[in-house]
């Protein structure tokens, strides 16, 4: 435990990557290769539960909060909901 092996990639991290354009793949182990490539290994723990926490709140599926969102600003995809 604690110990740094990858990236947990779900739906919320798979949609958040592929929303802020860091990765263009939908395979999870694909887009887990990609993230890992960008984020520090020491951040890959707390990189995924984030990207969850921002998922379940934020940037949902359906009707993503993009007004609210304290990412709109680099986000090529601002307003998808």
């Amino acid at each position: 435990y604690g110990i740094p092996s990858g990236i947990v990639v779900d739906t919320h991290v798979s949609r958040i990557a592929r929303r802020l354009g860091l990765t263009q793949n939908t395979q999870a182990e694909k887009i887990e290769q990609d993230l890992m490539a960008l984020v520090p290994m020491e951040e890959w723990i707390n990189f995924g539960h984030r990207l969850i926490h921002h998922g379940r709140r934020i940037c949902t599926a359906r009707k993503p909060k993009c007004p609210d969102c304290p990412l709109a600003q680099v986000c090529p995809r601002i307003g998808v909901g």
